[in-house]
């Protein structure tokens, strides 16, 4: 395809970035283009599955202590009702979303079923003050290798760093790119390790959960090059 069809279809503003960096060759801007997307796939990969991983420990942990206080596992659902520990402290937003995915679901509702649909946002959320506190201020227990003298704050502002390179891949935005219209890869990096860095956290390997799938520094290395090189296609 020549380079005038692909802006086209890619259209000027999405590329204006990708021309500065590249000096307008056309070459290293379809490279660089190509890089990225590559390096967003590699992200997705890997942040699906600390999804499904943190969820999960959240879900266990919540449906051991519920279980035990009220003899229902089925805690989501029983946060939202009259009197549950989301609506009793005052968590509005929290039980708009899982109301939200409960109505969705209608007649197909299961407990792992709205599990699974619920956002990165929610299970983020849940380690915001309000809720961290109305869930009875025990959710880090999920992360028994965290810092000493660190709180659920540094647990929430390190998952808020993943949602926005989540939110940033979604919605196919660049993330090769380093100050202004440079070429780098510091924020791509530094948010994969905040991932590995929960894992540990979490007492998880993260080269073992990733093993066969974790292409994301090989793809950070690759755009490192285009820096300096001119890569023909």
């Amino acid at each position: 395809m020549k380079y005038a069809e692909f802006e086209r279809l890619i259209s000027s503003p999405r590329l204006v970035r990708y021309k500065a960096a590249c000096n307008n060759n056309a070459r290293r801007i379809y490279s660089l283009y190509r890089a990225n997307i590559r390096i967003s796939k590699a992200f997705l990969a890997v942040l699906g599955i600390f999804e499904v991983v943190l969820r999960n420990k959240i879900d266990l942990h919540y449906r051991a202590q519920y279980s035990a206080i009220t003899g229902d596992p089925d805690w989501l659902l029983a946060s939202t009702l009259p009197g549950g520990f989301l609506v009793r402290n005052d968590c509005q937003n929290s039980v708009n979303k899982i109301m939200g995915v409960y109505d969705e679901l209608g007649s197909d509702y299961t407990h792992d079923k709205l599990l699974a649909k619920l956002s990165f946002g929610f299970w983020k959320h849940l380690f915001a003050g309000r809720q961290f506190h109305a869930g009875g201020s025990t959710l880090l227990a999920i992360f028994p290798n965290i810092p000493f003298h660190h709180n659920q704050t540094f647990i929430y502002h390190k998952l808020s760093k993943i949602n926005s390179i989540r939110n940033r891949v979604a919605h196919h935005e660049a993330i090769c790119f380093g100050t202004g219209n440079t070429i780098g890869t510091a924020y791509a990096r530094s948010h994969f390790q905040e991932m590995i860095d929960l894992l540990s956290y979490m007492d998880i390997n993260s080269q073992q959960l990733f093993y066969g799938v974790d292409n994301v520094l090989k793809e950070a290395n690759y755009i490192d090059t285009l820096s300096n090189v001119a890569i023909a296609v």
